[in-house]
């Protein structure tokens, strides 16, 4: 099923990316400025919404559901901004998705920027406003201490929004290479994000349908009976089924790293050979049973580099795709912005 979207316009050089912070408060301010510089360096210029430098009074929000929900439409609606990035994901913008007015949106479309939390707000937007947006790194990754991965993150997302580029989405080299799960080709329009919050709103109507789509799923220190669950939960629901192909993110477990360092494990063998490979492996046998055994025919692959990881690939949410799940990639077959 293809549901036309809207395409922001492309974002040019000089021009205004305004950053909200419809989620979780940034736990402190002091890096701001450094990823503030990083985006300037490349042509920009920044303008940072007020929310995000204080804590809402109650749970871990950055503001209050009107707040937040204000931000985004003011964002929209301006003309001053070209662009939205979002400062970082955590929890909170699945409250304040039946307040914001989908017309403000739909009538004034830009380029908007995030993933994690923020696949509820892209997901709505596909669905109430028809606009395509991009799963790609957000404020707080740019203070990645590593220049090259930086640079390289940066590039791939202007390529698709500044230069409009039909890019052929595949894992940069050093990333490491993603695999198969089941060989083939399909094409649709790409859908999805981190799968517990997009697991969340299944069943709502500000899920779009999954008929004919190819699926993104990302997560972070999901465990393997984590992933059976939720993959198995979408299936009960005809989620999967209905789709052409499912693409998955490196699910990387960061809290392996903590519990290791926590029990002074110091051994490199241990910690990524041992402890990684187990749940790596784990978590792709998981897959690989459940492809296997229920959708033996449908194209899919693991280990695409988006989102939670030191690489961020840049995925177009609603733009249509060619998955070739032997080679791993996804070839763009129309621009994500005009």
């Amino acid at each position: 099923m293809y549901e036309p979207m809207v395409k922001p316009p492309r974002l040019r050089k000089g021009g205004t990316i305004r950053v909200i912070a419809p989620s979780s408060a940034a736990t402190s301010t002091s890096s701001l400025p450094k990823a503030v510089r990083f985006i300037e360096k490349q042509g920009f210029k920044v303008s940072l919404a007020s929310s995000m430098l204080r804590e809402s009074p109650t749970r871990y929000l950055t503001a209050g559901d009107a707040t937040r929900k204000n931000e985004i439409e003011n964002a929209f609606r301006n003309d001053k901004y070209d662009a939205i990035m979002v400062l970082q994901g955590g929890a909170g913008s699945i409250d304040i998705l039946s307040d914001i007015d989908y017309d403000v949106i739909k009538d004034h479309p830009k380029v908007f920027i995030g993933y994690s939390d923020i696949t509820l707000l892209q997901l709505a937007f596909m669905r109430m406003a028809h606009m395509a947006s991009f799963q790609g790194p957000m404020l707080i990754d740019m203070i990645e201490s590593d220049e090259e991965a930086l640079q390289t993150n940066w590039n791939n997302l202007i390529n698709i929004i500044s230069k409009g580029e039909e890019s052929t989405i595949k894992n940069p080299m050093e990333s490491g290479w993603a695999k198969s799960i089941n060989d083939g080709k399909a094409k649709g329009q790409l859908m999805g994000g981190n799968l517990t919050v997009f697991s969340l709103i299944v069943g709502t109507k500000y899920l779009p349908d999954s008929k004919g789509k190819i699926l993104f799923f990302e997560d972070v220190n999901v465990e393997p009976w984590m992933l059976d669950n939720l993959l198995a939960s979408l299936m009960l629901k005809g989620v999967l089924k209905k789709a052409n192909g499912i693409v998955f993110g490196q699910l990387p477990n960061y809290s392996i790293e903590n519990l290791t360092e926590s029990q002074g494990v110091t051994s490199y063998l241990f910690k990524h050979l041992f402890i990684e490979d187990y749940i790596s492996a784990t978590m792709h046998s998981t897959l690989q049973d459940l492809f296997t055994n229920k959708m033996p025919r449908k194209p899919a692959f693991i280990e695409m580099a988006c989102c939670h990881g030191k690489y961020i690939t840049t995925i177009p949410i609603g733009i249509r795709v060619k998955l070739d799940a032997g080679q791993c990639t996804m070839e763009m077959l129309e621009p994500g912005v005009d």
